[in-house]
C-alpha cells in the first residue's frame, strides 16, 4: 500500500491551481504590499513567467512524486482481472497491443504500460474508462496538460501585477492572448530552482539563466519586489510533478 498521502492539486508545480495559491500568498505578503508600491501605475506591469523546455517527452508515471506512482499501483492492484479486462475494451489498440506484448499477470502488465507512458502521451493513452478508475489527481493532471500548456512545452504563466497587488492570474498557451508588459522566460529546471528558494532572480537575470523582455531598468528600480516574488513562491507548498 501506498505510503505517501496525494496531496492537493495545488500544491503540484506547475499547475493553474498552484498559480492560484502563489497568487493568494502574493497578496498576503505585506512586505511585497511595500516593496512594489507604484509598480504598475502609468505602465503595464503585469507579466508573463514563461517556463520552457517542461520534460514532457521523457517524464513518465514513475518519475512522476512517489505518492502519484503508488497510489496508481494501489488502485490497480485493488482491481479484479475481470475489471481490467473490461476497462481494457475501451483502451486505444495500440494501448491494448502494447499490454499484450508484455509478461506477467494482467495486472502487472497494465501497470507498466500506464507508468512507461510519458506525461505527452497521457491525454491520448489513458483512456476515460481508465482515467475514472484512478485517483482524481490523475485526471486533474492530465487536465492541465491538455488545457494549459502549449504544443511544444512551454508554459505561459500570466500574473496581473499592479501597485502591491496580483489582481489576477492565468495560464495561456499562445502568447498573442494576453497583453503583457513584461516577460520573464526561462527553462523549467530555472524556474524550480527559483521555487525551491534555490536562486537569486536578479542574479539569474544577470548571468542569463533568466530572459526579460521588458524594461529592464523598471526591474532594478524594484528588485526588492522582484525578490520578494521569487521568496514568496518557495514559501509555497511545493511538489513539483517534473
Amino acid at each position: 500500500m501506498s505510503t505517501h498521502q496525494l496531496r492537493p492539486i495545488e500544491q503540484y508545480f506547475p499547475t493553474q491551481p498552484w498559480l492560484e495559491e502563489y497568487r493568494a500568498a502574493i497578496n498576503e505578503s505585506d512586505e511585497y504590499g511595500e516593496s512594489s508600491a507604484g509598480w504598475g501605475v502609468d505602465f503595464d506591469g503585469s507579466f508573463i513567467f514563461q517556463i520552457e523546455d517542461v520534460p514532457i517527452e521523457t517524464t513518465t508515471m514513475t518519475d512522476l512524486p512517489s505518492e502519484i506512482a503508488d497510489a496508481i499501483d494501489d488502485e490497480l492492484s485493488a482491481r479484479s482481472d475481470d475489471r481490467i479486462e473490461d476497462l481494457l475494451e475501451d483502451a486505444p489498440p495500440a494501448v491494448r497491443e502494447s499490454v499484450e506484448a508484455r509478461e506477467g499477470s494482467l495486472e502487472e502488465r497494465v501497470t507498466e504500460e500506464i507508468q512507461g507512458t510519458t506525461m505527452a502521451e497521457l491525454p491520448d493513452r489513458i483512456w476515460p474508462e481508465l482515467r475514472a478508475e484512478l485517483p482524481d489527481l490523475i485526471d486533474d493532471l492530465i487536465t492541465q496538460l491538455e488545457e494549459n500548456m502549449a504544443d511544444d512545452g512551454t508554459i505561459y504563466a500570466y500574473l496581473d501585477l499592479y501597485d502591491g497587488d496580483c489582481r489576477a492570474v492565468d495560464t495561456i498557451t499562445d502568447l498573442d492572448e494576453r497583453e503583457y508588459g513584461f516577460r520573464l522566460a526561462g527553462e523549467y529546471e530555472k524556474w524550480t530552482k527559483l521555487v525551491r528558494g534555490e536562486g537569486d532572480v536578479i542574479n539569474m537575470l544577470m548571468s542569463g539563466e533568466l530572459e526579460l523582455d521588458g524594461d529592464m531598468q523598471k526591474i532594478l528600480q524594484y528588485s526588492d519586489a522582484a525578490v520578494d516574488l521569487a521568496e514568496i513562491s518557495a514559501d509555497v507548498e511545493s511538489r513539483f510533478i517534473f
